[in-house]
């Protein structure tokens, strides 16, 4: 029997590939709306947007005031007026044709689905989120789908992770794992719910938040072993070459 039969997942750089999606978004949106694409502009737009998501992460800011204010601060800071609506509507379209998941992701996720129960957590814009769910095919290995813009509710919020248990109807807590890559919202919401959590650290990054999570994956591999009992493993790949 699996370690762990309930997976809560993050999404962006944890099975996505965000800055891919980011990148995309970021220059069809220069394009449309005439700003100039230099390292500096890009570097710029990511400083506001990181400084604002993490403000809303501590509860400091609403999801509105990050996805339209970064905008409004991105033209302060070219000295441009603008509509930051539209521009923000714009590029949360961009953002939703962008699929692009993580090398060995859809294979880790066909390896696990069959023992355990996969629930994908992730905070952002409801509409992006899910056209990026089904154009990368993750959405055909979940059993559950948790937006924080649907929620009302963003990680590290432990509300988040145990609202998302209830509608899934799992009551052995012991057997559910939080998995994700950042450290300041995945494993943050799952240590203050009381729950195992796995910090997906695929780049090699250190830990200096005091946050200790259960286990530390840097590669689905590793993080497949933690999930699942070596016969089990086994198993998943034979079922694999019959399907081939």
């Amino acid at each position: 029997m699996a370690n762990y039969n309930c997976l809560m997942i993050d999404l962006d750089d944890t099975l996505l590939d965000f800055g891919a999606t980011e990148a995309q978004a970021l220059e069809k949106t220069f394009a449309e709306f005439e700003f100039p694409y230099t390292e500096e502009n890009l570097a710029a737009y990511k400083e506001i947007n990181n400084e604002l998501w993490m403000a809303m992460e501590q509860g400091k800011l609403k999801k509105d005031a990050v996805l339209v204010g970064r905008w409004k601060k991105f033209l302060a800071h070219l000295g441009r007026l603008g509509n930051a609506n539209k521009i923000s509507d714009f590029y949360l379209n961009m953002l939703g044709q962008g699929a692009f998941p993580l090398p060995g992701a859809l294979e880790f996720l066909a390896d696990v689905e069959d023992f355990a129960t996969i629930a994908i957590i992730t905070n952002g814009v409801e509409k992006a989120q899910k056209s990026r769910l089904v154009h990368s095919h993750v959405m055909d290995y979940a059993d559950g789908i948790f937006i924080s813009e649907k929620m009302g509710i963003t990680k590290p919020d432990k509300r988040f992770v145990n609202i998302a248990l209830e509608r899934l109807g799992v009551s052995n807590r012991k057997k559910v794992l939080v998995i994700g890559d950042s450290l300041s919202a995945d494993i943050k919401c799952g240590i203050d719910a009381g729950l195992d959590t796995c910090w997906c650290n695929f780049n090699d990054r250190e830990n200096n938040t005091g946050l200790q999570p259960t286990y530390v994956a840097r590669g689905f591999e590793e993080l497949k072993r933690i999930i699942l009992t070596e016969e089990e493993i086994e198993n998943a790949g034979k079922d694999h070459e019959a399907a081939v």
